[in-house]
Formats: C-alpha cells, sequence, structure tokens
C-alpha cells in the first residue's frame, strides 16, 4: 500500500477527519508503547460523535486498515480480553488496532 492509497481509502469513508484522526491516533499508541485504542478515549480525547466514530471504524477495517475487537468492561483483577466477533452484545466496548499493512506503511512493524 502506499500513502496515495491510503489517502483515497480515507477520501472515501465520507468523514475524513475522523478517519484521519483515527489512524493518526493509533500510529501515536504504537509510538507509546500501545498496541491500540479504546472508542471510549478516542472519542474523549478528540470529541467526535460516537457513532460516526462507529461507522468510519467499520468502513477502515472493511478497507483492511485497522482490526476492531470487542472485549467487556472486567473488574480490575482479571485480565481483558479481546475477541474478534461481538460476542457480547450491547455491553460489548469497541477496541481498534492497524493491521499489518498500515503497520509496515508507517514502518511501525518493529513494534509488532
Amino acid at each position: 500500500m502506499t500513502f496515495t492509497e491510503l489517502d483515497t481509502l480515507i477520501t472515501g469513508s465520507g468523514r475524513r477527519s475522523i478517519a484521519s484522526a483515527l489512524i493518526a491516533f493509533l500510529v501515536d499508541s504504537l509510538d507509546h508503547g500501545s498496541d491500540g485504542v479504546d472508542l471510549d478515549e478516542f472519542e474523549k480525547q478528540t470529541g467526535f460523535i460516537r457513532t460516526n466514530i462507529t461507522r468510519v471504524a467499520g468502513y477502515l477495517q472493511a478497507s483492511n486498515l485497522i482490526c476492531i475487537l470487542y472485549y467487556r468492561e472486567s473488574d480490575s483483577t482479571s485480565k481483558r480480553t479481546f475477541v474478534e466477533t461481538n460476542t457480547y452484545g450491547r455491553w460489548a466496548k469497541q477496541h481498534y488496532r492497524l493491521t499489518p499493512v498500515l503497520k509496515t506503511l508507517y514502518r511501525r512493524n518493529e513494534l509488532t
């Protein structure tokens, strides 16, 4: 993938600002030692509207740019478990990660 191809996909999301911000946020999270970001945190940090974020995230996942994982809030003693399919219903929380394609494009593959 090239940056031009990425730009075309971002434009195709219909919400260029959200798509660009989410990808940038995920690259920054890798640089800070985290392998992703929760929807709640991204919404809080950016002020974007949740329904728009989830729609754009779905598009980015369909375009093989990010992965959407699901989890349930757990108590502080248990480790968070991510699943690829929402088996938690309406209680599911979303967590986003870059795909290997974007990690390679941004040369962050050494952190995978």
